[in-house]
């Protein structure tokens, strides 16, 4: 299941009442422009990466894209998590339309929605330690712990089946396989509501 882009929100069902989405994504389209000419480059054309994408996640779900390779699994989960800009449609998340929102607008919710990267070597700072890696988007976003950073990132090392005592270590030390745990153990660390899995196996 290399060829998997996987969207897994919470195991344990907390939407409202009203059973409203966690995410609803609706004829979503993102086209790269093709630049050429000379001395002036203008676009002369644009690749269709990802065309009318519909989808629904509610809390508590798991959503699977399975695709071939180039197909626009990896730009659809950049366009989900905002990293990428939509060139059409809409990204609704807790039924807020976060399509074009700006960074700011995006601040508040940006813990609630994470990301595993496909490429667990150029996903991890080489300079960094996996403690200051895993610990960074708590850092970012003010978050303290009950028990200090440090407590919760040898927690989290755990729970994904690494050695809490790798906390001092740094990316070179370890697998593919362990990096891509790093990885996992780093998006889970803001307890996000949505996680966006682009082929994390």
């Amino acid at each position: 299941m290399n060829e998997d882009l996987v969207l897994p929100a919470p195991r344990a069902r907390s939407a409202g009442a009203d059973g409203d989405p966690l995410l609803e994504v609706s004829a979503l389209t993102k086209h790269f422009p093709v630049k050429g000419g000379f001395p002036i480059r203008r676009t002369i054309g644009a690749v269709q990466a990802v065309d009318g994408i519909d989808l629904t996640v509610h809390a508590g779900e798991s959503f699977g894209l399975v695709g071939e390779s180039g197909c626009g699994k990896s730009t659809t989960g950049r366009l989900i998590t905002r990293l990428l800009e939509p060139t059409g449609g809409t990204v609704t998340y807790r039924g807020r339309d976060i399509s074009h929102a700006s960074r700011k607008q995006l601040a508040p919710i940006r813990s609630e929605i994470q990301m595993i990267f496909q490429d667990p070597y150029s996903s991890l700072n080489p300079r960094q330690t996996v403690g200051k890696i895993i610990s960074g988007p708590m850092e970012v976003n003010g978050i303290q712990p009950e028990g200090g950073r440090e407590r919760r990132v040898r927690e989290l090392l755990e729970i994904v089946g690494l050695n809490p005592e790798h906390f001092n270590r740094f990316p070179h030390e370890f697998s593919g396989g362990q990096r891509q745990r790093i990885g996992v153990a780093r998006a889970l660390a803001l307890n996000p509501k949505l996680i966006v899995a682009d082929e994390p196996v």
